[in-house]
């Protein structure tokens, strides 16, 4: 395990560059997340992630698999229907869809594990309020509670398959309109509405994930700083409020919610002291390397606990 590995980025092809390699040989690195574009079929994904190994056993290697939309890889893979399907059929008959759903976590799983990937970036646990479209049926449905229920279950099969779970967006992306892929959305909300309604799964569930990735979006009636930016998010609600202790991650930094406002090297920087564990950086190899050049991790024996503890099922 890279001890001070804040970092997790992107490769951009089918298999590795000589860049590519020397990137992941860097001790700040911990992480690898793939995409549709690392993806030609299980063969060639199963070399591509071999040959990440090989430059270090203990990297690990994600992918966004919820289903729905959001599958990145699908030739030769089941197909996963969407969260929001699971949601609308669980309201109709919970003991079915729980039965078809495990059944559907497990064949997931398997898949992942045969061309070498660690864990899925999932379950979510925003709400639908049907105004935005970036979550919409990548969540569970409108009801706090059904989400709840059932990114428990989730975490109990993925947990039962030796797989690490993270919880996504918090504090809660739903009820914004704007794409964060494109700029920064705004939640006017005031606190005691967002923590009756949307933080309720995340507060449930913060003792058994084992990471929570933030929401770039701003809440500005609580807080002027987006939430991977923000103490208050971070450690006055997140760590001190709900109890979490797991891994903190910020969105991919690369997204153009952050992009507009400051340098790579100052958004690390801003994050890290904020009080997240890892930074994603997805889609610009120039940031990513302005970080490794110019930032060092925050001395943190908690954050190599915490790493430890989501690594735990790695090489299984």
């Amino acid at each position: 395990m890279r001890v001070n590995g804040f970092l997790w980025v992107d490769v951009a092809g089918l298999t590795l560059s000589p860049e590519d390699k020397e990137i992941l040989s860097h001790p700040f690195i911990s992480g690898v997340i793939l995409f549709s574009r690392n993806f030609e079929s299980k063969k060639q994904l199963r070399e591509l992630t071999h040959q990440i190994k090989l430059v270090s056993p203990t990297l690990i290697i994600t992918v966004d698999q919820e289903g729905g939309r959001v599958q990145r890889f699908r030739e030769g893979f089941s197909e996963l229907p969407a969260m929001g399907e699971w949601g609308r059929n669980y309201s109709r008959d919970a003991e079915k869809t729980k039965n078809d759903f495990k059944f559907i976590l497990k064949k997931m799983i398997v898949e992942l594990r045969e061309v070498g990937i660690d864990s899925t970036l999932m379950p979510v646990l925003d709400i639908d309020y049907d105004r935005n479209k970036v979550i919409g049926h990548r969540s569970f449905g409108n009801n706090k509670n059904i989400v709840t229920e059932l990114s428990d279950f989730v975490i109990d099969q993925l947990h039962a398959l030796h797989s690490p779970v993270t919880g996504k967006h918090f504090p809660g992306h739903g009820w914004v309109t704007m794409d964060s892929h494109v700029d920064l959305p705004i939640d006017e909300r005031v606190f005691e509405t967002i923590a009756q309604h949307d933080l309720q799964p995340f507060a449930t569930l913060s003792a058994k994930l084992d990471a929570m990735m933030l929401a770039h979006v701003v809440y500005e009636n609580i807080d002027p700083q987006p939430v991977c930016f923000s103490r208050f998010w971070i450690q006055t609600v997140l760590r001190k409020q709900l109890h979490f202790d797991g891994i903190i991650m910020s969105d991919d930094l690369s997204m153009q919610a952050v992009a507009q406002m400051c340098s790579y090297e100052d958004r690390a920087r801003r994050a890290l002291e904020a009080g997240c564990d890892i930074l994603l950086v997805c889609n610009s190899r120039e940031g990513a390397i302005e970080i490794l050049d110019r930032v060092l991790p925050v001395k943190n024996n908690d954050f190599q606990r915490r790493l430890s503890h989501y690594s735990r099922f790695l090489g299984e």
